[in-house]
């Protein structure tokens, strides 16, 4: 009798242990998420995921490998995250630009019905700030100079068809009909800001990360931002949505408070409720204290949307993009 019981004793001690290692290798657990950056190291959305990636390891033990794959407006890393083995274990971290536009340039082989969405991290509203000896102050300052003065009023950003640019050329085609501003691109979001510092373009339209040094130092002033609401780094500093309010249709609310967007994505072929345990874990990163810390530090603002409201985010850029671009491939 006595062996019977530990008989029985060991095998059920044999299948909690199983049922245990069962539990503790289910995903996400059981091997490295790979989050595939489509920039170089450095950017944002590098320090983020690597953020995440500590996060994720010091509370979980789930280990991240973070993989830079810059080029091709974003499409090499897309790529190679839909070209993986659709399990859960690969995803992308890009902005706008991978499914506002660079689909729309070139056949880069994906669309917006290629991905899932897992949830929005950030947003990178556009900042547009001027030398603080230009002698403009407002947007209707750099309006007028536009208008006065058009060989020498220039405007730069990042890329020849970027958020940034979409965003503001719509704003000119829309509230300033006929004016035609001049417009550099630059490789990236640092280039444009040393251009501004160096006055040799009058605004750069660029992001909240690469204006807010400029701006607490004193050689920039930011004129205008996009965003729902005015940003905390820049307070004084009102929306393209409140600097044209009076003239503003319903229709307007639609694009002109539309900001670059950073979030996970994945391929289209990942279950639906390997999306749901990342998006979990991810809301749940994004609200430790130490993790909003380490944000706020190297100004990445935390913006959370569910897959669901990510996806309707996503929608709208990609609808603001086609309301300017109506087909064609370029700006110019």
């Amino acid at each position: 009798m006595k062996k019977i019981l530990v008989s029985a004793l060991c095998s059920l001690a044999i299948i909690c242990s199983a049922f245990a290692q069962e539990a503790k290798a289910a995903y996400p657990y059981d091997r490295p998420i790979n989050i595939v950056v489509p920039f170089g190291p450095g950017g944002s959305m590098d320090i983020a995921a690597r953020i995440l990636g500590d996060y994720f390891l010091q509370k979980h033990k789930i280990n991240v490998n973070v993989i830079n794959k810059p080029g091709g407006s974003q499409a090499i890393g897309m790529n190679d995250v839909l070209r993986a083995r659709p399990d859960g274990y690969t995803i992308a971290f890009p902005t706008f630009s991978v499914l506002a536009t660079t689909p729309k340039l070139s056949n880069v082989g994906y669309d917006i019905n290629s991905i899932k969405p897992i949830c929005q991290v950030t947003t990178l509203p556009a900042t547009m700030a001027v030398h603080k000896d230009s002698g403009i102050k407002t947007l209707a300052d750099f309006i007028e100079k536009a208008k006065a003065d058009p060989e020498n009023t220039v405007f730069a950003t990042t890329a020849a068809i970027s958020y940034q640019r979409i965003l503001f050329t719509k704003v000119l085609n829309r509230f300033h009909e006929g004016l035609k501003v001049r417009h550099i691109a630059y490789n990236s979001n640092h280039e444009v800001s040393t251009a501004v510092l160096g006055k040799h373009v009058t605004a750069g339209v660029n992001i909240p990360a690469n204006t807010a040094p400029y701006a607490e130092s004193g050689d920039f002033n930011v004129i205008a931002i996009a965003g729902t609401e005015r940003h905390p780094a820049f307070p004084d500093t009102p929306t393209f949505a409140e600097i044209y309010k009076d003239q503003m249709t319903p229709e307007d609310n639609s694009w002109i408070s539309v900001s670059s967007w950073g979030g996970f994505l994945t391929s289209n072929k990942v279950s639906d409720d390997k999306i749901e345990i990342l998006d979990k874990l991810i809301k749940e990163a994004l609200q430790d204290p130490e993790v909003i810390e380490k944000f706020n530090k190297v100004k990445i603002d935390i913006v959370y949307l569910d897959s669901k409201d990510f996806m309707k985010e996503i929608i709208n850029s990609s609808d603001l993009v086609d309301s300017l671009l109506q087909g064609r491939k370029t700006l110019d």
